[in-house]
């Protein structure tokens, strides 16, 4: 036989080969990736604060003067809200985020909006029949507000900073928990992941979305630390340096659950708490962070009877 011919057969089967075993070994859906931010200069500054509301959730975060909120508390707590905002030098928002209508999350977001100027605000694309959203939704247009339900992927800059949303990836019709608009602030080296209530379902979804691009400094433990969030899903691709859990002292939900308390401890990751520590923050250089206080590294949970 001709050598030649022999010779192109094989190479032509070892081509077809690799291509065939190229396509086993791909994976079958590539996770997106997080545009990081560029690098920060020496006269930028960055701070994100994880307010005492109780059981709720507020998170402040500021970056070269301009400033983004992250749900607002509850009623109770949302004058306490508008107060620190003043008292830290906020006379305008960038951002407002909603991350959904749950009446811990959702009142303070009314309080901030009755008295500061926005310039946009953030919410997840569904809605529900209760007289505190009726009451969000007269207040935006009354203030000219027109909220924007982002996609999975937007990216926003705030100062020196910017933050990707990274959920939620779909809407689900039965846990509203699960449309929690969830995003991560980049800073620098340093990012910082907020994921609302988001539960199980929706950190598996984000994981497969995103990968290890998730991966963060600092999580904000989803739902207060309830068991039904912070899967080991969430936690292996996020890998989180902190974690700052936002619940109330003595709490009739018994957050933080035990089981959020063990992975968090068997990961070995400093844990924060508000309900023993007050209202936590944090500031980056865009290299290290600085916090207003140690981590109490308390994995005790909260009464579950």
């Amino acid at each position: 036989p001709d050598l030649s011919d022999a010779a192109d057969d094989l190479d032509s089967w070892l081509r077809e080969a690799g291509t065939k075993l190229e396509e086993i070994l791909r994976p079958e859906k590539e996770t997106q990736a997080i545009a990081e931010t560029p690098s920060v200069s020496e006269t930028s500054s960055f701070q994100m604060t994880v307010l005492d509301v109780g059981q709720g959730l507020s998170v402040l975060v500021q970056s070269d003067g301009h400033f983004l909120l992250y749900d607002g508390g509850d009623r109770s707590h949302s004058s306490f809200v508008v107060s620190y905002l003043l008292e830290h030098g906020v006379s305008s928002l960038d951002y407002v985020i909603a991350s959904h209508y749950d009446a811990d999350h959702l009142n303070g977001v009314i309080g901030a909006l009755s008295r500061f100027p926005v310039d946009t605000l953030l919410a997840p694309d569904y809605e529900t029949d209760t007289k505190l959203f009726q009451s969000y939704q007269e207040l935006a247009a009354e203030k000219g507000l027109t909220p924007i339900h982002p996609s999975v992927g937007d990216t926003y800059v705030l100062g020196s900073a910017s933050f990707t949303v990274l959920g939620p990836v779909s809407i689900d019709e039965n846990d509203s928990n699960n449309n929690s608009l969830a995003i991560r602030i980049a800073y620098g080296d340093t990012s910082f992941l907020l994921t609302g209530d988001a539960g199980y379902d929706e950190e598996v979804a984000m994981c497969s979305q995103w990968g290890n691009s998730l991966s963060s400094t600092v999580y904000v433990a989803g739902h207060h630390g309830s068991g039904t969030s912070s899967s080991w899903e969430l936690l292996q691709n996020a890998v989180p340096e902190y974690v700052v859990i936002s619940c109330g002292k003595d709490n009739s939900y018994g957050h933080p659950h035990d089981t959020t308390m063990e992975k968090l401890e068997a990961m070995e990751i400093p844990v924060f708490r508000t309900d023993l520590q007050g209202t936590v923050s944090v500031v980056s250089d865009g290299h290290s962070l600085t916090w207003s206080a140690e981590p109490c590294n308390d994995y005790s949970p909260g009464d579950e009877s």
